[in-house]
């Protein structure tokens, strides 16, 4: 019994040298890994730097996402920064900051800050947003000069989404707020190459281009009602729901984290399976999700480690560890006195028995 435990004990040092010289990893429970992931990049320091960033460019909501993601993960802050967070929150020059934000980002159709890009949003909300872009767009595409086809055959999407939904393969397109957040994004430049492209695959699928001419006119007489019936028109009803996907994607991040943080989420998101995955991660951290992509890195839930290396799992558990050793040694030690004692027995009987 003494050989076989030795042979136990030499194999399995062997069997984890084996593991630690290879960098073996064993696999973690998703949310330990996530938990493992956090722990490591969102520290006090660099949410910190980052809320001292935002503070600097006058951004108070982006300076309080990340304070709030301080308070969620107990990460302490400096005194400092909570009472500068504190007085640019104040309700009166905060109030009043937040509504200018807004307010220009309603009338212009873009923002900077987090609250400029909601008021962007929520202008284009309305269907005077719409309006606004099929008439400069679609004016440009009349005159035969460069237009932006994406923002044209989203405004076009968007006239009929506004109080109601396009049929697209079956699956009804998703209130208005995708259809804004993508054209403020594009505005923005936060809308990447890639997802954009994907995007305007979609729409093309959607929107018969060739026929947006009298959408443009109706547009240019102001008359809501008919230009709701001429875009109606240009719809095509037959199409694969890229497009449906892709605006609910947004919309489920935008119900979550709010309109403006999702434009600056769109940044991170080049394809519509990243998009997809960027909604599964609001789902998961909320209000939090731009922080936790912009500290970590990680845009998918999926990206997060999902091993750890063997030695760190040993130095982690080192106490069980040398438990697990001892016992092994104390088993050997006890089987081998046990034989001594009753080696010694048996002798004894045996000399006795002689004489």
């Amino acid at each position: 019994m003494g050989r076989q435990l030795w042979g136990a004990l030499i194999l399995s040092l062997a069997v984890l040298g084996v593991m630690y010289v290879g960098g073996i990893e064993v696999p973690l429970d998703p949310e330990e890994a996530i938990a493992r992931e956090i722990d490591e990049k969102v520290t006090a320091p660099a949410i910190e730097a980052k809320i001292v960033a935002a503070l600097d460019r006058g951004d108070v909501d982006e300076a309080r996402m990340y304070a709030e993601l301080a308070t969620e993960y107990q990460r302490p802050i400096r005194t400092d920064l909570v009472e500068r967070i504190k007085a640019e929150s104040e309700p009166g020059p905060s109030a009043q900051r937040s509504a200018m934000e807004f307010g220009a980002g309603f009338f212009t159709g873009e923002g900077m800050t987090v609250a400029g890009l909601a008021g962007a949003v929520a202008s284009d909300l309305t269907v005077v947003g719409d309006v606004r872009d099929l008439v400069h767009e679609g004016g440009l595409m009349l005159a035969g000069q460069p237009y932006d086809e994406l923002i044209l055959g989203l405004a076009t999407v968007g006239v009929v989404a506004t109080g109601a939904t396009v049929a697209t393969g079956g699956i009804g397109l998703p209130a208005k707020l995708g259809v804004s957040v993508f054209k403020v994004a594009r505005k923005a430049g936060t809308l990447t190459a890639g997802l954009g492209a994907a995007l305007g695959r979609a729409v093309r699928r959607t929107v018969d281009f060739g026929e947006l001419g009298g959408v443009v006119r109706a547009a240019a007489s102001l008359d809501s009602a008919a230009t709701r019936d001429a875009a109606s028109r240009v719809i095509r009803r037959a199409s694969s729901g890229d497009l449906a996907r892709m605006l609910g994607d947004a919309r489920h991040i935008g119900d979550i984290a709010g309109p403006g943080e999702t434009v600056r989420l769109l940044k991170y998101a080049d394809s519509p399976e990243q998009l997809s995955d960027l909604a599964a991660m609001s789902t998961r951290f909320g209000r939090t999700t731009r922080g936790v992509v912009e500290l970590t890195g990680r845009t998918s839930l999926r990206a997060f480690k999902q091993g750890v290396r063997i030695a760190t799992v040993i130095l982690e558990n080192l106490w069980a560890f040398a438990v697990w050793f001892g016992s092994l040694i104390a088993m050997i030690l006890t089987r081998g006195l046990a034989r001594l004692i009753l080696g010694k027995r048996r002798r004894k009987r045996t000399a006795a028995n002689l004489t």
